[in-house]
C-alpha cells in the first residue's frame, strides 16, 4: 500500500517492517498503489482485510477509462446542458423570490425561511459551485457562466451572479485549488479532521460542551469560518506570488491553521493575513448590507406604499412590521442555509471509512484520480434508479447537487 496513505482508523503499513528507503521508493512511483511489481515489499507491507483491493488494483487501466470516459462526456456537451442549467437557475431564482415576496407578512413564516434558505444554498453549490469549476466553459452562454468572469472583478459583478459571504476570488483559490489537489491531505484547507482537531482531543468528560460548540458552528460556518478562512489562502496565494518576506516567518503548520472571525485580532497575530477594514469591507460587508438592511428596506418600503394605497392612517406601523417580520426571517434563513450547507458539504468528506493521505499526489495522475474516489462520499442521487426528469431533479436539487461528489 502506498506508505503516503493511511486509513482514518490507522492503517496497516507497519513502520518496523519497511525501511525508510523502501518507503520513499514506493511513494515515488507512477502508481504508487499498484503492489504487482513489488513483491518484495509486498511481504513486508500487510494490508486490513478492507484494504485487500489495493493489492490488485490495475491503477493504470482504471486512470485510463475515466480519461476516457471524460473525454466522452466533455464531447457530449452542448445545448442540452444548458437548458438543464438554465432550469435550475429558475428554481434557485423562485426560491428567492418567493422567501423575498413573503418573508414581510409574518415573523417565523417557514415557506419564506425555507425559500430564502434554499435560493442561498443552491445558488452556491449548484450554480456557483459548478461554474467556477469551468463546467459550463466550453457551452454557449454568451459569458454568463465562464469561470473567469463570473463573480469576479468588481463587487457589481459579485452581487449579480452569486452573492454570499465568501469573496468569489478567494473561494476560487480555496476551493479550486487547494482542495481538490490536496483532497485528504494536510495542506487540504477543508480537512475537518484537522480543523477541528482540539475539539476531538478534549476530555470524554467536556462531551457536552463540544456537541454544544458543534451546534454553533452549524448554523453559523459559513460567515464565522469559511469566509475568513478563504481569504486567508487568497492572502497566502498573493503574497507567495509577490514573494512577501513575511512568509519565512510562518510555519507550514502556521499557514495552514484554520482561520475564524477574530483569530487575526490577537495582538499576536494582527494584521498577519488581511486588516479588519480589508475582510469585514470587502469580503463580509456587501452579503451583510444588502441581506440584512438593503432587503428589509425595500419590503419595509413596498409595505408602507401598500398600505398608503389602501388608504390606512397607519402606513409607518405597517413598514415597521414587515422589516422585523423581514429581518427576522432572514436571520432564521441564515442559521437554516448554514446547517443545510453543512450537511451536504461536510459529509462529503467525513466518515471513518474514508482514506487520509501524507503525501502529495501529482495532478491528474492515476493515483490523483484514485484519491477523488476513496477519499470521497456519495448520496442518494435522483430518483434511486438512473431516471431523470422534474423529480430525479428536486432530490438533487434539495442536496445542492453534492450527492455526485465522486465524480465532481
Amino acid at each position: 500500500a502506498n506508505p503516503a496513505m493511511m486509513r482514518t482508523d490507522a492503517m496497516s503499513v507497519c513502520p518496523d517492517a519497511v525501511t525508510e528507503d523502501e518507503l520513499d521508493k514506493l511513494s515515488r512511483r507512477g502508481t504508487e498503489l499498484n503492489l504487482a511489481d513489488l513483491a518484495s515489499l509486498d511481504k513486508k507491507v500487510p494490508l486490513a482485510a478492507e484494504d485487500k483491493w489495493i493489492g490488485s488494483l490495475d491503477l493504470d487501466a482504471f486512470a485510463a477509462e475515466l480519461k476516457m470516459l471524460g473525454k466522452a462526456l466533455a464531447a457530449q456537451q452542448g445545448d442540452a446542458d444548458v437548458r438543464h442549467l438554465d432550469k435550475i437557475v429558475a428554481w434557485q431564482r423562485g426560491c428567492t423570490a418567493l422567501g423575498i415576496a413573503t418573508m414581510g407578512f409574518a415573523p417565523y413564516n417557514p415557506l419564506a425561511i425555507f425559500a430564502l434558505s434554499t435560493g442561498v444554498l443552491t445558488r452556491w453549490t449548484i450554480v456557483a459551485h459548478h461554474v467556477c469549476h469551468g463546467g459550463f466553459d466550453k457551452c454557449e452562454t454568451k459569458g454568463r457562466y465562464n469561470r473567469f468572469k463570473f463573480g469576479v472583478g468588481s463587487v457589481y459583478r459579485r452581487c449579480v451572479d452569486w452573492l454570499d459571504w465568501m469573496l468569489v476570488e478567494a473561494w476560487n483559490v480555496e476551493h479550486n485549488q487547494l482542495h481538490h489537489y490536496s483532497l485528504g491531505e494536510d495542506g487540504d484547507p477543508d480537512l475537518v479532521e484537522r480543523n477541528l482537531g482540539n475539539l476531538r482531543e478534549m476530555p470524554a468528560v467536556l462531551a457536552p460542551l463540544k456537541y454544544l460548540v458543534i451546534a454553533v458552528l452549524v448554523v453559523t460556518w459559513k460567515w464565522f469560518y469559511y469566509a475568513p478562512n478563504t481569504f486567508k489562502v487568497l492572502s497566502l496565494h498573493q503574497m507567495r506570488r509577490r514573494d512577501d518576506p513575511r512568509l519565512a516567518q510562518w510555519s507550514k503548520e502556521m499557514q495552514e491553521d484554520p482561520c475564524v472571525v477574530g483569530s487575526w485580532a490577537l495582538w499576536w497575530q494582527f494584521g498577519k493575513y488581511f486588516s479588519n477594514v480589508e475582510f469585514f469591507g470587502r469580503v463580509l460587508g456587501p452579503f451583510f448590507l444588502t441581506r440584512f438592511l438593503l432587503l428589509p428596506a425595500v419590503v419595509a418600503a413596498a409595505a408602507a406604499a401598500a398600505a398608503a394605497g389602501m388608504l390606512s392612517s397607519a402606513p409607518a406601523a405597517a413598514a415597521s412590521c414587515a422589516a422585523r417580520s423581514s429581518l427576522i426571517n432572514l436571520v432564521l434563513a441564515e442559521l437554516l442555509t448554514n446547517a443545510h450547507a453543512f450537511l451536504v458539504v461536510a459529509t462529503n468528506h467525513c466518515g471513518d471509512d474514508l482514506y487520509r493521505f501524507e503525501g502529495h499526489a501529482t495532478p491528474r495522475s492515476p493515483t490523483f484520480f484514485l484519491r477523488q474516489v476513496i477519499s470521497s462520499v456519495n448520496f442518494a442521487t435522483g430518483d434511486g434508479k438512473g431516471g431523470q426528469g422534474h423529480l430525479a431533479d428536486v432530490v438533487d436539487f434539495l442536496q445542492g447537487w453534492l450527492n455526485y461528489q465522486i465524480e465532481h
